[in-house]
């Protein structure tokens, strides 16, 4: 009865937006209301998602705590991961490989250079992968699968409208926008993360949507989980012009680690390639296990780690144990395959760093060191901006996670020393790029891409004489519309044995000819553009 209600009301949703996009001319509010769409149905799949995975973290754990993986006994610290990566890693033996296909690096090559195509079955693995994954308690965050979860949801959308395939970028960029806004409560670093990471560019007509999808999967995840930020974080004060110096040695040391934590990453990604899922999975659980005796909190996300840590209340011996085993335990975990996210163990990572270098200086140069809270906050932030080269992004998810204004000053030089200690002094580019090198993925193809989406096909279309208009408007078969892109071409292309695209005026309900474009001139034209 309840399913057959929420059916109707949706199918009414839809007729009454296809109405509203076929009677209104604005393409801007046709995208917003298109975004409004998908940010609603991302935020629908993530709640579901958390839901799943602290219920799950409430029913298995000491005290009902979704967080106390610490209380676990010696055998159970052990045997959740170890149970949970040979669980995965059955799951993923009888599927094909491309439906293993998950995350982050996925999703971003799906949108760059497979025209956003997310396949059903690989949202159902990630959904299931990832939630097995975090409960386990392996060493792994849920962004990763947030991103992947949210842009399918945009997909979906794109699909239910038949858009073309710019306005499908754009809308999966919306759920990955509402994605992260309604697992993290933060909304503004959903649309940062979304145009500097997966758009990759800032223009108006994808940015209004973007930040409708945002709001409005953040207003239904506080309907739902309420307004409380992610992280339990003190209020600390500003830092003085002495202590900016210690965020400066702050982020280059992260810098470092985060060289470390790339190149890391990518080797075992590259070693373990030739090996079977399942044993890989497997022992991927065995090893978080081994390293979880020695350390507890290195298990599953680690929010209550951060909070710890931004309270001081971890000792330096022991930070930098838990530093080494998280390293160790996220790297091995990720790169022996397991379907779970890298920027929650990143933001872990680098508070830990960050504590460990307040601490250090405190010691050293009382002087120059604030609390070492501070210095873990500002570490999450410059971590983050220097494994993904997105610093913007990440300077405003620790703003949001933690409701400091007191960070953003510090956070700034931390962030920028970190990620020019990265990408410039050691040359390492970002864990993207970096993994989508090792698993093979053109990059150079992204970029030639990137640049013919921006590109009208007006200039290689030949115009029609009049003559031949009556004889041409019978084709119904290899049209494309007026206003697509070279990179719309080339898709179209792909999907014909024919030489010629039929070009027809998009704004005509008529849809009036208005030229040819031809196979042999679109190539000479990217022959030509990659040449210069």
């Amino acid at each position: 009865m309840i399913i057959g209600k929420t059916g109707g009301i949706l199918g009414a949703m839809i007729k009454m937006t296809l109405e509203f996009i076929k009677n209104n001319n604005s393409e801007l509010l046709k995208l917003s209301t298109l975004g409004f769409l998908s940010g609603l149905s991302a935020a629908i799949l993530i709640i579901a998602f958390r839901y799943l995975v602290e219920s799950s973290q409430i029913a298995l754990l000491p005290g009902n705590d979704p967080e106390n993986y610490e209380g676990l006994s010696p055998l159970a610290t052990f045997l959740f991961p170890l149970t949970g990566g040979i669980l995965i890693g059955a799951i993923f033996h009888f599927l094909p490989p491309a439906a293993r296909l998950t995350g982050l690096i996925y999703t971003i090559d799906s949108i760059r250079n497979n025209k956003g195509h997310l396949p059903f079955v690989n949202t159902v693995v990630q959904f299931l992968g990832a939630a097995i994954s975090i409960v386990a308690g392996h060493s792994v965050g849920r962004e990763g699968p947030s991103v992947h979860l949210g842009a399918s949801s945009g997909g979906l959308v794109a699909h239910l409208f038949n858009t073309p395939e710019q306005t499908k970028r754009i809308l999966l960029s919306c759920g990955v926008a509402a994605a992260i806004a309604a697992s993290f409560n933060t909304p503004i670093a959903g649309v940062i993360f979304a145009l500097e990471v997966i758009m990759l560019e800032y223009a108006a007509i994808s940015t209004i949507p973007i930040i409708i999808a945002s709001s409005t999967a953040t207003i239904l995840s506080h309907a739902v989980f309420g307004h409380d930020v992610a992280l339990d974080a003190p209020h600390l004060g500003d830092a003085s012009n002495l202590e900016l110096i210690g965020m400066l040695i702050n982020g280059i040391a992260i810098g470092l680690i985060a060289v470390a934590f790339i190149r890391l990453l990518v080797s075992i990604t590259q070693k373990s390639k030739p090996y079977p899922i399942f044993w890989r999975l497997t022992l991927a659980g065995a090893i978080t296990g081994v390293l979880a005796l020695g350390a507890p909190e290195i298990m599953s996300i680690g929010y209550d780690t951060l909070s710890a840590t931004f309270a001081g209340e971890i000792a330096l011996y022991t930070l930098l144990i838990i530093l080494v085993l998280k390293l160790l335990a996220t790297t091995i975990g990720l790169g022996l395959g397991l379907p779970g996210g890298l920027i929650g163990p990143t933001l872990v990572i680098g508070a830990l760093t960050g504590s460990v270098v307040g601490i250090v200086i405190q010691q050293i140069y009382p002087e120059m060191a604030g609390s070492p809270g501070l210095y873990a906050m500002i570490g999450m932030g410059a971590m983050m901006g220097a494994t993904l080269q997105a610093p913007l992004a990440a300077l405003i998810a620790i703003f949001e996670l933690t409701m400091n204004p007191n960070i953003i000053l510090p956070g700034l030089i931390a962030i920028v020393a970190a990620s020019l200690t990265c990408s410039e002094l050691l040359k390492q580019p970002s864990v993207i790029f970096s993994l989508m090198r090792a698993k093979e993925i053109d990059q150079d193809e992204a970029r030639l891409t990137k640049e013919l989406r921006s590109m009208p096909i007006d200039g290689i279309m030949t115009p029609i004489e009049k003559e031949d208009l009556k004889k041409l408007r019978r084709r119904q078969k290899n049209k494309i519309p007026h206003d697509a892109t070279m990179a719309d071409a080339v898709s179209a292309f792909r999907k014909t044995q024919q030489n010629q695209l039929y070009v027809y005026d998009n704004n005509n309900t008529n849809k009036t000819m208005l030229g040819i474009i031809s196979k042999d001139a679109l190539s000479d034209f990217i022959k030509q553009f990659s040449n210069d």
